[in-house]
Formats: structure tokens, sequence, C-alpha cells
């Protein structure tokens, strides 16, 4: 008798559920989950924040689907000790699961810096459902929320609270808002834009001081380079990074660094155990965004399609992928390099008044990178030039005009 075990119902092990659903081995199929309810698409959290949409609409699979496909989800008793050598996963009720694979799709949790009054209640992160419920419990009287951090989740924050009525301050420590994703310019254009919302972006400070009394939050501190200054506030919401959920992997003796350690085929250190998604750590990187843990998964399921040797094709290469944002209407794509290195070239085109930028990065003729703010038609183009790494010397003078020019002019 086949057993799988899953630990974790994020979307990392959702993604792998829908791909084994139709053609597994397995007799039976085990999910098991600390949050109380059913699997969510954690990317609509921010739409569900601001009332855009609700929990019914972001469940994918109600329980005769699990049912059909022979799996059994468990919900608010995580999985609490991992016995290798047993094969066998215990809860934290004391139950037990006998595994032959084991998949960690643990992922991750907010990452709290070390900032004083940063353990008050009214600090959470912005990564799961049970934060936005945390949320949902202060909407009630409140008037002002602070959001550190302007990275994807940090935006989507800020902007879901103030579709909520909240007024907001968003802090980021660096200059460029979504630095990893936005060079100078087009976060310009995006603080432009959250600005026009009513959002109060400052940019290129620290936090210092969560201040609070017997009532609650009151105030946030925060460092410019010559002086202290503060922000009264009743709510703070920390989206500077994320932390991988690896202990369980490290108590059960697997190797871990940052995250939960894999090989090209997403397998741990023991045989039959993979990981994937943002408790995982492939060469040196962790994993944050949706995209590559897509990627992840499709290697996870070819391996554990496959009950004996898997095929030697099916293995996890880190790739190039876009990320996309809409605020207040305004649409960013960011694809691949969206800093120019050295000896690369960049074609660009801007008119920041009506909120348009498109930048275009090149080396030795193909594309590696791609920014479009405003008007995205072309960026889905941009990225399958980059994915297939054609050589763009035929069409580079007229790259900018998009892909409809480049093909007529064919």
């Amino acid at each position: 008798m086949k057993k799988l075990v899953i630990i974790g119902n994020g979307m990392a092990a959702n993604r792998i559920l829908e791909g084994l659903a139709d053609d597994h081995p397995y007799d039976s199929i085990t999910v098991l989950g600390d949050e109380t309810v059913p699997h969510y698409n954690r990317i609509m959290l921010s739409p569900l924040l601001a009332q855009e949409t609700t929990l019914a609409a972001i469940t994918p699979h109600d329980t005769p689907w699990y049912e059909q496909h022979n799996m059994a989800v468990v919900l608010g008793d995580p999985a609490k000790s991992v016995d290798a050598e047993q094969r066998k996963v215990t809860t934290e009720s004391g139950a037990e699961y006998d595994y032959d694979r084991l998949v960690f799709a643990t992922g991750s949790r907010s990452f709290i810096p070390p900032v004083k009054g940063a353990d008050h209640p009214d600090v959470i992160g912005f990564r799961t459902m049970t934060d936005v419920d945390k949320m949902e419990e202060k909407l009630s009287g409140l008037q002002h929320a602070t959001v550190i951090g302007a990275g994807l989740l940090g935006v989507e924050a800020a902007v879901g609270l103030k579709l909520r009525g909240v007024d907001v301050t968003l802090i980021h420590r660096n200059p460029v808002l979504m630095n990893r994703q936005l060079d100078d310019k087009a976060s310009a254009i995006l603080q432009s834009a959250l600005e026009a919302r009513g959002i109060e972006v400052i940019t290129g400070v620290n936090p210092e001081e969560v201040i609070s009394n017997e009532q609650g939050i009151e105030a946030i501190s925060f460092a410019t380079a010559d002086t202290l200054k503060k922000r009264n506030t009743q709510l703070v919401i920390f989206a500077t990074g994320i932390l991988p959920n690896k202990e369980l992997a490290e108590s059960a003796q697997f190797d871990t660094n940052r995250g939960i350690c894999v090989n090209d085929r997403m397998q741990a250190s023991s045989e039959g155990v993979f990981a994937l998604g943002e408790c995982c750590e492939f060469a040196g990187q962790t994993y944050g965004l949706v995209a590559p843990i897509w990627d992840q998964a499709n290697v996870v399921i070819e391996q554990l399609k496959h009950t004996g040797q898997a095929s030697s094709d099916t293995h996890y290469i880190e790739r190039s992928h876009l990320t996309k944002l809409k605020v207040s209407g305004l649409d960013i794509h960011s694809i691949g390099e969206y800093i120019a290195p050295e000896g690369a070239e960049t074609l660009s085109f801007e008119d920041p008044d009506q909120g348009l930028y498109k930048k275009v990065i090149i080396q030795n003729d193909r594309v590696i990178g791609a920014l479009c703010i405003g008007d995205v038609n072309d960026s889905n183009w941009y990225y399958q030039l980059l994915e297939e790494q054609q050589d763009i010397t035929p069409i580079r003078d007229m790259l900018m005009f998009g892909e409809a020019y480049c093909s007529d002019a064919d």
C-alpha cells in the first residue's frame, strides 16, 4: 500500500495535488495543514482584504474533489515531528501517518525585524488568512495603519487597507519601491500612483521603534539621514521579507541552511523525501514568488508519479520570470534583469505624465530583461524573446514599438 504525505496546505501543496489528481500511483494521499480553513489562493489575499473577492471564491476545491481523487486533508493539526528512519509523521494531536513518499511544502512566515516594540500584538505580517483575519479585527475604528516594506506584498497590503478606508503610510528603507523588480524610474511612477490613491509613501528610512501604551500602538518612529521622525498609527504590518519554515525538517536531521536543502530533482537529504516552494533552498537560493514554485512543483509531480527510478530529464532549472502587479489601474510587469549589467545595452521609452515607461535590456543580441509600466501589451512577447534567447538583431531598431509593429515590418 503506497502512501504519500504532504506537510503543508498552501499553494505549492495544492499545485502538486492538482498535478497528481488524475494520474497517481498512491493508495492514499494525506495533506497536513496548520490552518483551520481549506486551501485558498494566497495571491488573492490583498483583494480579499480589500473586499474585492471572498474566501469561497479563492478556495479552488471542495471536499468531494479531494475524496474523488483519494486525498484527505487534515486541517488544524500540523505536523510536529518526522521520523525519517520509521518513515512516519506525527502531528500535534498525536496522530501518526506512515509514508512511502514525503513532501515538505511548509512555506514561510513573515520576517519581523528586531525593532523595539515589534513584539506588540498589533504588529503583524501579511502572509496568511490568519493575518487578514487579524487586520479585519482591527479595522473597526482603525484610523491609520503603517506598512513597513514596499516589496510586492507590502504594496498590495497598503492598497488593500486603503480600499477599506484606512489612512496608510508605506515605509521602505530603499529609495526604490519594489527594488527587486523595478528601477528608479519605474518606482517613481508606482509611487505617484500610490500617492494619487492617498497612500503616504516614505522611502530611504528604517523603523526605529513601535511606540505603544495600555490602549495599543500609538506611533512608530523612523530614522532619516539627519533626524528621527514619528507617525501616529494604530496598526503596523511588516512586509520585510520571509523566513522559510525549515524547523520541522531540521529537527528530523534533514540538511538545512536558510531553507530545506534540495537537489535539482527537489529531493531532500533522505530517500523519497522532497521539498519545494518557500521552505526550500536550491543552490543557495530561496524563494518568495509563485512562478519558480510552479516549476518546482512540476518537477516534484513527475518524481511522485514514478515510484521507482524517475526519468533522468526531470530536473529543476532556475530561469527568469514575469512579475505582474496592478495598482490603481497601473499595470506593472517586470521580467528578468531590470538593471543593465556591465556591457549590456538599454532601450527605453518614457512618458511620466501618462504613467508610461518601457525598458528593454539587451546583451549579446539577446533580450535579458524588460520593464513595462502602464503599457504592458508586449510584456509577454519580451518574455518569450528572453526565454527563447532569440537573436533580436533584425528587429533591434523596432523593438520598442512592440510585437505587432515588428511583425508588420516582416
